[in-house]
Order: structure tokens, then sequence, then C-alpha cells
């Protein structure tokens, strides 16, 4: 393959996509994941400090979030430490889960 093929193959793998706004998607998905983290903590901290109970399904929404982010890597990449992570992050969301459904039904003893 020559200079001018290469070339020519790139372009029409990059046609219709700008690079630059493709970046600054990713950038924008980060951010939101991050201040929603923060402020899912910060409400948990908060309810806990109030009612002396921990809201678990404020946190299973955010384990959720970071789940199928997790999900969507291991899936697309098929390694095998991706895979594991979000193993692990799905019994924790799963678990956050029970707890907020036995919460909301008043379960516990």
């Amino acid at each position: 393959m020559n200079k001018e093929e290469i070339l020519a193959k790139s372009r029409q793998e990059n046609k219709n996509r700008d690079i630059a706004e493709i970046d600054r998607a990713k950038s924008d998905s980060r951010f939101a994941v991050i201040l929603t983290m923060l402020f899912t903590c910060l409400y948990a901290v908060i309810t806990l400090l109030i009612t002396g109970k921990m809201n678990y399904g404020a946190l299973a929404t955010a384990i959720c979030m970071l789940f199928s982010m997790q999900l969507h890597r291991a899936i697309k990449n098929k390694n095998t430490g991706d895979i594991l992570c979000a193993s692990v992050i799905c019994l924790f969301f799963l678990l956050l889960t029970f707890m907020a459904i036995r919460e909301l039904f008043s379960l516990n003893t």
C-alpha cells in the first residue's frame, strides 16, 4: 500500500466524523459522570447525617452508571481485567439495588 492509498483509506474511515466534536463529547460525558457521582455522594452523606439511614437507591443509581460504562468498555475491548472489573461493579450494583428495594418496602429489621 502506498501513501496515497493509506490516506484515501483514512479519509474514508473518518468521513462524516468530526474528530474534535467526538473528543468534546467524550470530555463532556466524563465531566457529567464526575459531577453526577459527586452530587450523589454528597446527597447520600447529607441523607445519612439527617435521617441516620443510608439512601441506597441514590448510590445504586450512581453505581449503575459506572457499571454501564465499564460494561461497554469490557464488551468493546474484550480485556479480562475490564470484564473482571465490570463483574465486581455489577455485584456491588446488585447489592445496592437489593438494599434499596429492601429499604423501600421497609423489610429491614
